[in-house]
């Protein structure tokens, strides 16, 4: 495990944060691998890059409050097969029927 991998992805998760923010699906996909695969907290499964940043650019028509920011606390590089591990918290808003709606946890 390098510094430098643990900075570099530091570096990529507060630029992915930034691009949430900012409501910017295309910068959000910039980090991602064409077979990038995801399954959310509230177990929905997004498969490939395209598929998620579809649904970043859903989410954000729907819900202009919509937040997320993701913090890690702890990585883990294997530089011999390419691969990070990120165990963090998250939160985020979302609007609800009854107004917006705080999400949080761990991942």
């Amino acid at each position: 495990m390098t510094n430098d991998s643990i900075d570099a992805i530091r570096a990529a998760r507060i630029a992915i944060n930034e691009a949430i923010t900012r409501r910017d699906p295309d910068a959000i996909a910039a980090f991602l691998l064409p077979d990038y695969h995801v399954v959310t907290a509230r177990s929905m499964q997004r498969n490939g890059r395209e598929e998620s940043v579809r649904s970043w650019a859903d989410m954000f028509a729907r819900d202009p409050t919509a937040t997320y920011d993701r913090v890690p606390e702890q990585i883990h590089v294997n530089e011999g097969w390419g691969m990070a591990e990120e165990h963090g918290r998250w939160s985020g808003t979302l609007m609800a029927n009854d107004g917006p709606l705080a999400l949080a946890g761990v991942r």
